[in-house]
């Protein structure tokens, strides 16, 4: 009862608060924001599977851009344009993901301050995450499944296998450096690949989860196109490091390993192998998402909540008071539901001892 008190204490201070300012007419900016705040903690109260439904097809949707941009890439020998034809054809992954509804890590941990703030448990937030970073493996390994099915692995297509897999070598920067040439792969190789890794997801979801206040800036359909383009093509030609993306290339190599061993190499002449596929996890993957997390649930979102402080806390004690109003009522129906069993057990056993006395009477 001490923790129902609290929580009812809690949610009259929150109600003596003014939330007007919340009302008024703002910028594009400060709409932008709050909208991107109330969006990605709205993203967090779906269900577990419906997390990884969405993050599965998000997955799907980002198999099928890479296949595009991969082609694209081979319909040039030009390296800048390669990279000019990545850079807008991949935005429109995201674009396909925002109107249909999927959900990404990236774009999901943008809640994190948020809930640092109060306006939903960790517990929401840690089953949001992992449930659409799962749903996101599982949507790219389903789609590489299906395209190895449908003949993407067959010898026809050795030119876009080769690409594939010295994109995925080129991921593993310095340690790709070293696998290609042929030299042992040392030490200092080994932590600058992964802090580079760090540091370049940082700088691709501070771009990614720049789509969610800028999204929520207006209702225009058209305009929200628009918007999304830039900030994906800026980290996609960069080459910044995006975790649930790479996770294509991911699965792919390890299809090729399995596959294609034999007749797929880089320029060198590297072939696939399995200890490729543990090096991309290891020195790739994981560092990505650890950067991924700090460039879109602190980095970014931090600077724009302390521009937009005033506004922001405002917002957050408003989502924060329905939070706990919601559990407060979750609260009462457990215990209700409690009471009602401890009754039905009672009754139950005044029944037994009523039906005892009768019997020892007879």
């Amino acid at each position: 009862m001490n923790k129902n008190n609290n929580i009812e204490e809690e949610i009259k201070i929150l109600k003596e608060q003014d939330y007007g300012l919340l009302d008024a007419q703002h910028s594009f900016m400060i709409d932008g924001v709050l909208g991107g705040f109330k969006a990605a903690i709205h993203k967090l109260h779906y269900t577990f599977v419906k997390q990884i439904l969405l993050g599965i097809m998000s997955g799907v949707i980002i198999g099928f851009g890479y296949v595009a941009c991969v082609l694209a890439m081979l319909s040039t020998k030009n390296p800048f344009l390669a990279k000019v034809l990545l850079g807008f054809i991949f935005p429109g992954c995201i674009i396909m993901i925002t109107f249909l509804g999927g959900g990404l890590f990236t774009s999901h941990v943008f809640s994190t301050i948020p809930v640092f703030k109060g306006c939903g448990s960790r517990r929401l937030y840690l089953k949001g995450i992992f449930g659409v970073l799962l749903g996101n493996f599982l949507g790219t390994l389903i789609f590489v499944s299906l395209f190895s099915a449908a003949g993407g692995l067959l010898e026809d297509n050795k030119e876009f296998l080769n690409k594939v897999f010295s994109l995925s070598i080129h991921k593993l920067y310095l340690v790709g450096h070293e696998l290609t040439s042929g030299h042992k792969i040392t030490t200092v190789s080994i932590l600058a690949t992964i802090g580079i890794s760090i540091a370049s997801g940082i700088l691709c979801n501070m771009m990614v989860c720049a789509t969610l206040p800028m999204a929520s800036s207006t209702k225009n359909a058209a305009a929200v196109v628009m918007l999304m383009i830039f900030p994906i093509a800026y980290f996609a030609i960069g080459g910044f490091q995006h975790g649930p993306a790479n996770s294509f290339f991911m699965w792919m190599l390890l299809f090729e390993i399995i596959f294609n061993s034999s007749t797929v190499s880089t320029e060198a002449g590297l072939t696939p192998e399995f200890y490729q596929f543990i090096l991309f996890i290891l020195l790739s993957t994981l560092p990505t998402l650890i950067g991924n997390w700090i460039g879109g649930a602190l980095l970014l979102p931090g600077i724009l909540y302390f521009i937009n402080k005033e506004y922001a806390s405002v917002l957050f004690k408003k989502i924060k008071l329905e939070y706990l109003e919601e559990k407060k009522y979750s609260f009462k129906e457990r215990a209700e539901k409690q009471m009602k069993k401890i009754d039905k057990k009672i009754n139950q056993k005044e029944a037994d001892i009523e039906a005892k006395e009768i019997d020892k009477k007879d």
